[in-house]
């Protein structure tokens, strides 16, 4: 994209949807497999190389596009259609692409090819031919259909709550709202929403587990957990160290949180801390952006030019040529993200902004992921080495989050102080949440026999581990019978993606630490990892942008009194 900062640019309204062929790719691919085995000429084989990615992006390409047309209008049947090909298109590409890999490590020159691009395409073969088999091809086009069951579901919800019909995103606001009744009623009505939908997601993941643990005892694992951690691509961390981290959030953070529920307890003048004031930080309520929803693109626009000193900034000109969606409206999908399209090295940055703090949070996280994408976006010819795993790539938007504080009156004016309060506050009551997300997921996939019942017990003795303040006032069955884990779409949709935000939030407060001292050290130390892509592996990257293991437990420590300071704890 960075092309196009001085030059013509697409609108994103031009940019055509065409199914791709597989039929096409897959003969193409046979061609590639006995080229590659048998090219002995580096130039040559670089040649095959770079011809077969352009035709990876394209089809990367058009699969995020089809993504992002869906979700903008939910009730669209000819996009939902096409989601249902891609369900099975992406697991015979995924397949084809692996085995694209294999020849690749067979090659006759494979030892000047990886002197050429470096060694990380090589690493990602050897994973990508142990998590990949055409055993496994109908299974996965099975959890595909599933987790997609499951979003659908999400995006289609309606609740009834004073005379509206909202979807969950426009329920928001009430969930947060300063009158105390208000919010009571409407966690109540989401807790009956999710009653209602309580068997429907009890059968689909019990569904998505089995098949999920078939897949991984076909390819000779013992359970999913271990072919989980090879599709994360953890290539320098393990099961046995994510547990120590847990173990050390639980030690060094859990406590400063049973203390911020004690104040927050206080400030909001309350008998007793219900589930439903636990969103509530302040009791005139949290701030809301002092911007119109319509001046998010302008106020973001500024604000990225701000930090980063460019005019435009790279979000002035995605928004000005339609490559963002801000709001929350009727069938637009939940959620929020930044996906990239490849073929034309340009970020889409949806969200769906309801007049929340969690507004410019998003706004600001996939803002993040977008000028990542841009400065990494020639780092590698392979499509497979532009962005990095994820934990590394959610450093990338979490640690903007945090050294925009010093901007925030624009988006907040006088209440600036007030919101960087609540979002470091948030963010430390989150990282015992996503710890007990990622330890309910490796008591399931270690125990795959497990009944619904029994998960949900697991996940109600997990919330008195994590969140002991937690407490339902008998107003919430669904929530008080341990049902809460479903509201998490990770859970159905992106397996044991959850402790990449607890590792990332560790590094990218390291960032936020040092900005406090010297932004501009603390914007280079960004800007090398971002540039870097994903051409090394978690643990080498940080090191390489000079940043300390999350798995350090001195580094949590150090943090936790340096966020307590802020807070004034």
């Amino acid at each position: 994209m960075q092309e196009y900062m001085a030059g013509q640019m697409p609108d994103f309204k031009d940019i055509k949807y065409v199914r791709p062929s597989v039929e096409d790719f897959t003969e193409y691919v046979k061609e590639v497999r006995l080229k590659l085995m048998t090219c002995k000429d580096i130039d040559i084989a670089s040649d095959i190389i770079l011809e077969y990615e352009k035709r990876v992006s394209g089809f990367d390409t058009q699969y995020a596009l089809c993504n992002i047309l869906h979700d903008l209008d939910t009730s669209d049947e000819f996009y939902s259609d096409e989601l249902e090909f891609f369900d099975e298109a992406f697991a015979t590409v995924s397949e084809l692409s692996a085995a694209v890999l294999t020849s690749l490590l067979n090659c006759p020159c494979a030892e000047q090819l990886k002197e050429k691009y470096g060694e990380m395409i090589f690493r990602k073969a050897v994973n990508q031919k142990e998590t990949i088999s055409k055993e496994i091809i109908d299974d996965l086009t099975n959890e595909s259909s599933l987790e997609n069951d499951y979003s659908q579901i999400q995006s289609e919800a309606e609740i009834e709550f004073k005379g509206e019909t909202l979807n969950l995103s426009m329920l928001n606001p009430y969930l947060e709202s300063t009158d105390r009744k208000t919010r009571k009623e409407a966690h109540i009505a989401l807790d009956k929403y999710y009653e209602g939908k309580r068997e429907t997601f009890d059968k689909i993941y019990d569904d998505l587990v089995k098949v999920r643990t078939t897949a991984a005892r076909k390819l000779g694992y013992d359970n999913f957990t271990q072919l989980g951690y090879k599709r994360m691509e953890r290539y320098d961390y393990t099961p046995e160290m994510v547990k120590s981290f847990r173990d050390d959030i639980l030690k060094y953070i859990v406590p400063i949180t049973e203390q911020i529920r004690k104040l927050q307890k206080e400030r909001l003048g309350v008998d007793e801390l219900r589930y439903w004031d636990l969103p509530t930080l302040f009791k005139n309520g949290n701030p809301v952006p002092n911007v119109s929803g319509e001046g998010y693109e302008r106020v973001a626009g500024n604000f990225f030019r701000e930090i980063f000193g460019t005019v435009p900034s790279f979000f002035d000109v995605l928004s000005e040529h339609g490559f963002t969606d801000l709001l929350a409206r009727k069938n637009k999908s939940t959620g929020g993200y930044c996906m990239y399209l490849e073929d034309y090295a340009i970020p889409y940055i949806f969200m769906n902004g309801n007049g929340t703090a969690d507004d410019v949070a998003t706004l600001v996280h996939e803002g993040g992921h977008a000028y990542a994408a841009i400065k990494s976006a020639e780092v590698s010819p392979f499509v497979e080495c532009l962005s990095p795993t994820l934990e590394t790539c959610e450093i990338h938007s979490t640690a903007m989050e945090f050294m925009s504080y010093p901007y925030m009156d624009m988006f907040y004016g006088e209440k600036a102080g007030q919101y960087c309060e609540l979002h470091m506050t948030q963010a430390l009551l989150f990282l015992p949440y996503g710890c007990m997300v990622d330890e309910f997921q490796h008591i399931v996939y270690d125990n795959p026999d497990m009944t619904p019942e029994q998960r949900h017990e697991a996940w109600k003795g997990l919330e008195e581990k994590y969140q002991p303040f937690n407490d339902y006032g008998g107003k919430m069955p669904f929530h008080e019978m341990g049902g809460a884990w479903m509201k998490k779409d990770h859970i159905f949709t992106t397996p044991f993606y959850y402790i990449d935000y607890c590792l990332a939030h560790i590094c990218a407060l390291q960032l936020w630490d040092e900005s406090r001292k010297d932004m501009k050290s603390a914007l280079s130390k960004y800007n090398h990892l971002c540039e870097a892509g994903g051409t090394d592996t978690f643990l080498n990257l940080i090191s390489k942008a000079g940043l300390e293991s999350p798995f350090d437990t001195g580094v949590i420590k150090k943090l936790a009194y340096s966020i307590c300071s802020f807070l004034e704890l």
